[in-house]
């Protein structure tokens, strides 16, 4: 392996995959894609960054997470430290949680329902999405319908439950002036796309790549 190649992570979000990343072209990198999986035995996002970095071998990375994706950048980054750390729609602390998550949390709406519930909760993703056609919604749920219920139990309640209160030394933020869940003004240092929403990396290709 030539270890002056430089290797691109890409995390998607809650109930994406691989084709969350179609339309952007990252040039002059080896890209891996590290899809999500419901795995007994992990219930956070750090013990998950634990079991990715163990598929790790390469150096010279760059991990780039879309929302949940973002999240698990950050702890990944924490566990196997990468040169470049890029956050798409995602926070980079609970600091930077929206209020609403915060409430959830608090009162534990993880646990009010059990997994097939979760799964048919769409209107609360339309909600949080802001999907600016029906395209990109058709997309987003082909996605989502491929994940099981374990997964989403899983991933709604490490989201709530993630404590990281510190943000990483160094890391590049990009957020959507119309997310209507991670708001540039909760962020230290974003950079913003004007007229965006949390579909970042459709609504948004060209500026991104």
């Amino acid at each position: 392996m030539n270890d002056s190649e430089v290797h691109a992570y890409l995390i998607p979000g809650m109930g994406a995959d691989k084709r969350l990343f179609d339309p952007i072209e990252l040039k002059s990198v080896q890209i891996h894609v590290l899809e999500w999986e419901y795995i007994p035995g992990i219930s956070s996002l750090e013990e998950y960054a634990r079991h990715l970095a163990q598929k790790i071998s390469t150096t010279n990375n760059i991990y780039i997470g879309s929302s949940m994706g973002g999240m698990m950048a950050v702890e990944l980054h924490a566990v196997k430290p990468a040169n470049e750390l890029v956050l798409l729609s995602a926070p980079a602390s609970r600091l930077e949680y929206p209020p609403i998550l915060k409430a959830a949390s608090r009162l534990r709406a993880g646990k009010w329902f059990n997994a097939k519930q979760l799964k048919q909760m769409n209107a609360v993703a339309d909600m949080f999405m802001g999907f600016s056609n029906n395209n990109h919604r058709a997309v987003f749920y082909e996605m989502l319908d491929a994940y099981g219920h374990d997964f989403l139990k899983y991933a709604v309640n490490a989201i709530l439950d993630w404590d990281r209160k510190e943000r990483p030394n160094a890391y590049l933020q990009i957020i959507g002036s119309e997310d209507r869940l991670f708001k540039a003004h909760r962020m230290k240092r974003p950079v913003v796309l004007e007229g965006s929403g949390h579909f970042l990396t459709y609504e948004q290709a060209k500026e991104l790549s």
